[in-house]
């Protein structure tokens, strides 16, 4: 992603970026995990 880590311009825009990926990774796994296991409370 940046040749530096982390970067050192633009710092705020791009911890923004990787906070969504992560959040967007993290809902995925929960999504899978439910439509796996569709019984089971969390």
């Amino acid at each position: 992603k940046a040749r530096t880590y982390p970067p050192t311009r633009n710092r705020p825009a791009w911890f923004a970026a990787v906070f969504r990926e992560k959040l967007l990774e993290a809902r995925a796994e929960i999504l899978a995990l439910k439509k796996k296991y569709p019984f089971n409370r969390f």
